[in-house]
């Protein structure tokens, strides 16, 4: 196989309340996105930046959101399995996520700056599709939990939420008088080549880019 190859995960994505035990899985309107543009594209938010619409939306950054898609598992030749390395490139989870692939967690985060990158060679079927699913927790519940958690804390907050100076999240998230809602502010990709670790497939992919 080539020396490295990249495919991003940018279809088929579907997302719900991950606590509505009704809910149903939905098309994602585009990719990468967001839980506000997902839920206008399918009509069941207005716009929040008309109007006073937003005074209709607090609800949508407390509480915790699931997307789920499947992605085919690359053809590898049965003499380079032992060689090839699969890392999964996240670069912008945002910002509580706990990610699973075909049922199993491989990756938790607690910021949005953070890339990660997850060796996966273990966890791919070797043919058919596999399954990932993310599900994104609330960043404002987690900001008001770290504030309780410290009450002696001086946190120097002089406008808006204390609990945003809590997390690893933009501050700008916090707009108006809502919490933009967790995101992909890039796209999720599949890194596939002949190295020992993710370190060597990081090279391959810098230096291909």
């Amino acid at each position: 196989m080539a020396k490295f190859s990249t495919t991003p995960i940018n279809q088929g994505w579907t997302f719900k309340q991950a606590d509505k035990k009704d809910a149903e899985f939905l098309p994602v309107a585009q990719f990468p996105t967001n839980v506000h543009l997902d839920l206008i594209a399918n009509g069941i938010i207005a716009d929040p930046f008309i109007g006073k619409n937003e005074n209709d939306v607090q609800w949508i950054g407390e509480v915790s959101w699931v997307y789920k898609t499947k992605f085919a598992s690359p053809s590898v030749q049965e003499s380079d399995r032992a060689v090839v390395k699969a890392v999964l490139n996240f670069e912008g989870l945002d910002t509580y996520a706990t990610v699973l692939l075909n049922g199993k967690e491989i990756l938790k985060t607690e910021s949005m700056f953070t890339p990660e990158r997850v060796d996966v060679t273990t966890s791919l079927k070797k043919e058919g599709d596999n399954e990932l699913e993310i599900t994104f927790d609330s960043a404002y519940l987690k900001g008001c939990q770290i504030v309780g958690q410290h009450p002696n804390h001086h946190w120097g907050c002089w406008n808006g939420d204390t609990g945003r100076l809590a997390v690893r999240k933009a501050q700008y998230h916090w707009v108006g008088q809502f919490l933009t809602p967790p995101r992909f502010n890039t796209d999720v990709r599949l890194g596939m080549g002949l190295g020992t670790n993710s370190d060597d497939l990081r090279t391959l992919e810098t230096n291909q880019s």
